[in-house]
């Protein structure tokens, strides 16, 4: 697809590059060849493809949440490492105002 050097301007200044003259017409035949690729796929028949929602037939693939209590040893080292410590429980800084 050819494009005029208006068009391959707006797209430069679009995407916040500033090219020389050179770049431009650099620039604008990448484009172009871009442009006739999209083109080749758009002109594929998919009228008789189903639409797909999601790819694959993986729903969930997170792990169940499992409870592991501490015993007493682990809760204190835990807590000796943490920043700070109130009532048994890590502090940590407010996040939300």
């Amino acid at each position: 697809m050819s494009l005029n050097s208006a068009d391959i301007k707006h797209v430069a200044a679009l995407s916040k590059l500033s090219l020389s003259a050179k770049e431009l017409k650099n620039y604008g035949s990448q484009l172009g060849a871009i442009l006739d690729y999209v083109g080749q796929l758009a002109a594929v028949d998919t009228d008789n493809v189903e639409t797909a929602l999601r790819l694959g037939d993986s729903n969930n693939v997170w792990g169940e949440d499992k409870v592991h209590e501490w015993d007493q040893a682990e809760v204190k080292i835990a807590l000796s490492q943490a920043l700070g410590e109130q009532q048994g429980q890590i502090k940590v800084p407010r996040v939300l105002e």
